[in-house]
């Protein structure tokens, strides 16, 4: 039944709310008599709305719960159709709507039931039960505002569980999202590892010039006793393998202090598609397209390509909505591949919210004159230098923003070379 609300907007809560006033309705009908069916139908119609459009249908359980105090009824049966709406909004609707829904039930419900009670003589009866007293009166007013907010807590963590569970739990946006997060993790783990593998050919390389730096120093002593006039060129040489030895230990220094997690694993543009899909489960609509003949590059070289383009859809997901287009391109051509990564976050922004006023000349202007910085695009652009390439970031006004990465000399980091 839940799968086939969340699939179909109408029909299913109409089977629903003919369901409710057949029974809600029905039992009302029998205890209290036909006054009672004004409020049943504007509730059952608050349960055929609840999914299509919440706002009327929270409008119809707020009416539907005060006409019972118009016509001096008791609270009917068919108040618990306000519950059944509460649950459908809770899992379907808005925040704002889920709230709204969630707050006027449980406070227009109390308010109509405090009313009722209080409004009996004493002595009176209430569904059958003697009320002899004020005390009486107060008891029923607390455990029906309990009861009033018991039952609707109730639904409205019913009603986002079973949305939460049937939607994401074990689904394969669920699946997609593990992966990301397992892509993600693969990615930090990967360019730590490289980063370790440089670090250890800079390690040996400073441990052979610190040598000859000892060596040089030792040599220096004994032709400074035999010939003073030697010193200065002596100390000329050392300084400068003092200069290199330092300037090796600051690259390791900088190469390790870039990132702290360590790595195993090394995706590569095969792992695109697995990629490509995840986005589309989240909702954007990625295409892939590659021209020329691709070559088959070292598996640095793959990581850094694979991380900026993850980066670049990693940026889209935090500042476009759903339903963004997202157009990926590879173009292979001689000794070169250009890569270019584009959305249209800005036109699907506007689009969803219904925006008509366009974009003006001043962002046009902006657009040229600006160069979008972070640190996120400066770490894109460090990754492409280590494989003599170059990022290009360009906002486009009124559509979307555009990545291009470019590595004119891509074939010298070939496999086998």
């Amino acid at each position: 039944m839940f799968l086939w609300i969340r699939d179909q907007r109408w029909l299913p809560t109409i089977v629903l709310a003919a369901s409710c006033l057949l029974v809600f309705g029905g039992t009302d009908l029998l205890v209290q008599g036909p006054q009672t069916i004004a409020a049943s139908v504007v509730l059952a119609g608050a349960v055929a709305f609840s999914r299509a459009l919440p706002y009327v249908s929270i409008t119809m359980f707020s009416a539907g719960t005060f006409i019972p105090l118009v016509f001096s009824l008791e609270p009917q049966v068919s108040q618990l159709g306000t519950t059944v709406s509460l649950l459908i909004l809770s899992a379907f609707a808005n925040t704002n709507q889920r709230w709204i829904g969630f707050s006027l039930n449980i406070v227009l419900g109390s308010i109509a039931y405090v009313v009722v009670v209080l409004q009996l003589p004493n002595s009176g009866t209430f569904y059958g039960l003697v009320l002899p007293s004020d005390e009486a009166k107060l008891a029923l007013v607390l455990a029906g505002f309990v009861s009033v907010l018991a039952v609707n807590a109730n639904a409205w963590f019913v009603g986002r569980l079973l949305y939460t569970r049937i939607t994401h739990v074990g689904t394969e946006f669920d699946k997609e999202v593990l992966n990301r997060q397992i892509v993600s993790g693969q990615l930090a783990l990967a360019e730590q590892d490289r980063r370790f593998g440089i670090a250890r050919d800079v390690n040996d390389l400073l441990l052979e010039q610190v040598s000859a730096t000892m060596s040089a120093a030792e040599a220096g002593i004994y032709a400074a006793k035999a010939d003073p006039t030697v010193a200065p060129r002596l100390l000329e040489n050392l300084l400068e393998g003092v200069k290199k030895s330092y300037s090796e230990i600051r690259r390791v220094s900088d190469l390790l202090g870039l990132q702290k997690e360590k790595a195993l694993a090394l995706p590569g543009l095969r792992n695109l598609e697995n990629l490509v899909v995840s986005y589309r489960e989240y909702g954007y609509r990625v295409s892939f397209k590659e021209q020329g003949e691709a070559t088959k590059l070292v598996s640095g070289a793959e990581l850094i390509i694979y991380r900026i383009i993850f980066e670049a859809l990693d940026n889209i997901r935090k500042h476009t909505p759903v339903g963004t287009e997202v157009d990926i391109d590879f173009m292979w051509q001689g000794s070169a591949l250009q890569v270019i990564i584009k959305d249209n976050g800005e036109e699907t922004t506007r689009a969803q919210s219904k925006d008509a006023t366009g974009y003006s000349v001043q962002e046009d202007q902006k657009a040229l004159v600006e160069r979008p910085v972070g640190a996120g695009l400066t770490t894109m652009q460090e990754r492409a230098a280590l494989y003599s390439g170059t990022m290009d970031f360009v906002r486009v006004p009124g559509v979307g923003f555009n990545v291009s990465a470019n590595f004119p000399l891509i074939t010298k980091y070939a496999e086998g070379k």
